[in-house]
């Protein structure tokens, strides 16, 4: 499924309120997006401060190009379509998305998100503002998880 914007109903309904709030929840954050993209590989780096850099990397599906636009935009999630896909996520995932990169975007000012999706020759490097638009776009290296 795509990632696109929740409708406001929704939005409204769940208050989609998750918020980085420390290191911690960001970690939490990023590994269950890897394990939801069904990684079977996860290496996490993190500076000593937990501040400079946080770094995960997986061997899981990645974001098709199409999505790219969207994937740090707040209220923008590939889990549901609306408030009654809930019932049925906790049998697909690990949580429904639409703020944690969001918010990790604009706590950090920036952003690197390295992407591959199967089939691609190279991966995606995508810039992203404070508030999650794509600044660049550009091809990088592919990486492998450890």
């Amino acid at each position: 499924m795509s990632i696109c914007p929740l409708p406001q109903s929704t939005i409204t309904i769940i208050g989609a309120s998750q918020v980085i709030t420390d290191a911690a929840s960001l970690v939490k954050e990023l590994i269950d997006n890897a394990l939801d993209a069904r990684a079977s590989s996860i290496l996490l780096e993190i500076s000593s401060n937990a501040l400079d850099f946080i770094q995960v990397r997986d061997n899981g599906h990645g974001v098709p190009a199409i999505d790219h636009d969207l994937i740090c935009k707040r209220y923008c999630t590939s889990k549901l379509r609306s408030y009654d896909d809930l019932k049925n996520i906790a049998a697909m995932s690990l949580g429904f998305r639409g703020e944690a990169l969001a918010s990790a975007a604009e706590l950090s000012g920036s952003m690197l998100i390295t992407t591959r999706v199967e089939g691609d020759a190279a991966a995606t490097a995508l810039s992203i503002a404070r508030n999650g638009d794509v600044l660049r776009c550009e091809a990088a290296l592919p990486f492998s998880a450890a």
